[in-house]
């Protein structure tokens, strides 16, 4: 639902109450008797609906017109000079425009030469000749007497025999005698450059006594008084007194009227996305508290309902509508408020509220930050902007209303979809926030969490959640490790890993690294804020024996260890000793933690799960009990969905291949070592042939039927004819 910022058109769209006064200035109009022709006035600032009430009399002037003979309807030119440019265009164009109308009145008396003479008028005005269309037809004996040449010549307004006035006289005369009245309504004065306005007052002025016409001007009076007095240096407002003989002051809009008008589209919005959950006990909070001011006039309506349909239909199933309704009133109205909101997350949600809720010196920091995002304002009082923002973000009641009773659950928030939520945000911004954009007061609030471990990981998750982790990684990669405390090290290292299993993988690349190769560097940075290998194997260690949701980047982190204490000096790996986190023996002792935590996953049925187990089994081969690491496997394929996971797991890369190619590759042999270094290959033949074979391979996933195909082909089984096409 999407509104061009234009006036109305009819009366049925009528919300203001306009259309009676528009149907009587529409009659008077047309009864106006006075031989001298009438300019009527209408007088308004920007946005008061002078276009629309325009139109509803141009309705009433043609409902009129409907029960009229046909020589006594009106002859109606709607003129906006704001079409048109430069100075000889508006005359031409406005002259042009009215021959056209009169052109269109068939009934019209002496039509042809009233024609005629107003196109002598145009002429005198313009310098242009006469339209050949548009000359007087010659008799017979004329056309006959003249030569080709001449009636073929240029005819110009002083040509004709007749000067300016006389040609006036005449039309003026032809004029009187019509049934017709001439209603010339002229709109967006206002808008034009000086010098236009003083033609179309000429034009006016031009035509000021003819008979049988009456004018309807639109004009903001502050704004055309102020051009005349730059053309002519003073009196514009006498001057408009002159040319308007009856003006009509057009009152801006009532707020009663621009409330109903606002609600009515606003309905429509509801009623598109809501049917029962819309809180309207929260909407009247927010709407008549503060929301309710941020609207002057028309214009200012359909800017915020066309902004909000286009991004609320977006969001409507995940956000709370009244707190997007809301936060887009501000993102209309007070664009660099509602910047200011984006950039501050831990400002205005409860992303740090537990760590800080009672810290005297936080919470001044934090309103000298809501200050100055408050003093951007320049549209709406501060006043009721800080109003609506403390109901949006009850966080800020500790910064303005400290003592005040107020029940607030983020629990409860979340469930809501409301703002203030942490989770939730980042989606009320979708539409003005790069992907994975975090602001830098964000960022440093995040990492202020890490003085406490439950809280700094649950912004990570969040962070996670939102798709900006990596981002966070990059940022914290960055930064002058000196800046973090070292009472925060323990706790960020922690953090990471026990979550960057659940983090996107990314790609290693000439120019960028994958997440765990980030992570990895984000630790050694970390750890080298200590001098002492002890200390940093003590808080490595720890971190390994809390690690419960991820397992990979333990593994992943211990083999760039080992890399890095190969003794080759001339590999690109080798660190000197004195550079590296641990020593080689404090590195088999987290090796040893490691398959610790392997036995973890297996007790709670979650290693076979592990989307790299493959590594996973690796390391446990050849850091811990070789013979422990293939029973575990043996026992696994024992069964049918352990062995069609282990295949998945074990080909990986020829699965990916052939989702996207649809065929075999023999290079695809040099895989079947994932298998054979935990069971002989064989072994697990006449099991894979059995599920091939079984309706039930009918209802595997694609990637698992491509494990088992991929299997059977590179062992040379008999019982795989086809390799047939998969769905991408």
């Amino acid at each position: 639902m999407f509104e061009a910022d234009r006036p109305i058109l009819s009366s049925t769209q009528d919300r203001l109450g306009r259309t009676v006064f528009a149907k009587y200035l529409a009659r008077a109009m047309l009864d106006h008797q006075d031989p001298q022709s009438l300019v009527v006035g209408l007088y308004g600032g920007w946005g008061v609906g002078k276009t629309s009430l325009l139109n509803l009399v141009i309705e009433e002037l043609q409902v009129a017109a409907s029960n009229m003979f046909d020589n006594e309807k009106p002859i109606i030119l709607n003129f906006s000079p704001w079409s048109y440019s430069s100075q000889n265009q508006l005359i031409y164009s406005f002259f042009r425009r009215l021959s056209a109308a009169i052109r269109q009145t068939p009934d019209l008396e002496n039509r042809e030469r009233i024609i005629h003479l107003l196109e002598l008028y145009v002429s005198f005005f313009t310098h242009k000749p006469v339209p050949k269309a548009l000359r007087m037809k010659r008799s017979l004996k004329s056309r006959l007497l003249k030569s080709k040449t001449k009636a073929e010549k240029e005819i110009y307004g002083w040509e004709s025999g007749k000067d300016l006035s006389a040609v006036k006289a005449e039309l003026n005369a032809l004029l009187r005698k019509q049934k017709h009245k001439v209603v010339i309504l002229i709109d967006n004065i206002s808008r034009i450059e000086d010098h236009e306005v003083k033609q179309i007052f000429q034009i006016v002025k031009s035509m000021g006594d003819y008979a049988n016409t009456v004018y309807l001007l639109s004009l903001d009076k502050k704004l055309t008084i102020n051009a005349i007095d730059r053309l002519y240096g003073s009196d514009g407002k006498e001057f408009l007194n002159k040319i308007v003989q009856l003006p009509f002051e057009v009152p801006a809009i009532s707020k009663q009227d621009l409330e109903n008008l606002l609600l009515d589209k606003l309905k429509k919005v509801i009623a598109f996305a809501y049917e029962d959950s819309w809180d309207s006990k929260y909407w009247a909070d927010i709407y008549y508290t503060s929301l309710k001011h941020f609207f002057t006039d028309c214009r200012d309506i359909t800017r915020y309902v066309n902004t909000l349909s286009f991004g609320f239909n977006r969001v409507k199933e995940v956000v709370n509508g009244v707190d997007f309704f809301a936060i887009t009133a501000i993102e209309v109205f007070e664009p660099h408020v509602y910047e200011g909101i984006r950039d501050n997350k831990d400002l205005f949600t409860d992303l740090v509220n537990e760590a800080f809720a009672v810290d005297p010196d936080r919470l001044s920091k934090d309103k000298l930050r809501c200050e100055e995002v408050l003093d951007r304002a320049k549209h709406i009082s501060r006043d009721i902007l800080q109003q609506l923002l403390v109901r949006l973000f009850p966080r800020l009641l500790s910064i303005y209303k400290a003592n005040s009773f107020f029940y607030h659950s983020e629990a409860l928030a979340r469930r809501n979809h409301r703002i203030c939520s942490p989770d939730l945000f980042d989606v009320f911004f979708r539409l003005s926030m790069p992907t994975g954009y975090i602001p830098d007061s964000e960022f440093e609030a995040v990492l202020s969490l890490a003085a406490h471990a439950e809280a700094f990981d649950q912004a990570l998750t969040r962070l996670n959640q939102d798709e900006r982790i990596e981002k966070f990684l990059d940022l914290l990669d960055s930064i002058d490790p000196s800046k973090i405390p070292t009472s925060h090290v323990s706790n960020i290292i922690r953090a990471l890993m026990d979550n960057a299993d659940l983090f996107p993988e990314g790609e290693n690349t000439l120019l960028s690294f994958n997440t765990p190769m980030r992570i990895h560097r984000i630790f050694h940075q970390l750890l080298r804020r200590y001098d002492e290998a002890d200390k940093r194997f003590e808080i490595f260690s720890h971190a390994i024996k809390q690690t419960v949701k991820s397992l990979y980047i333990i593994i992943h982190e211990l083999n760039v260890q080992t890399e890095e204490h190969t003794e080759d000096e001339d590999a690109d790996t080798f660190i000197p000793l004195e550079h590296r986190d641990f020593s080689p023996q404090q590195l088999d002792s987290l090796k040893k933690l490691s398959i610790e935590r392997i036995k973890f996953w297996i007790d709670v049925k979650r290693l076979a799960e592990h989307p790299k187990l493959i590594p996973i089994l690796y390391a446990w081969k050849a850091w811990g009990n070789k013979d422990e690491c293939q029973r575990y496997v043996a026992d696994l394929v024992q069964d049918d969905i352990g062995l069609i996971t282990f295949l998945v797991a074990a080909l990986k890369e020829p699965i990916e291949q052939a989702i996207s190619k649809l065929e075999v590759n023999p290079e695809w042999e040099k895989y079947l070592v994932n298998i054979e270094s935990f069971i002989p290959l064989k072994s697990i033949e006449a099991h894979a042939e059995l599920l091939f074979e079984d309706g039930y391979f009918e209802k595997l996933r694609e990637r698992e039927q491509l494990a088992l195909l991929i299997y059977l082909a590179l062992i040379k089984s008999d019982k795989v004819k086809t390799f047939p096409k998969t769905t991408v």
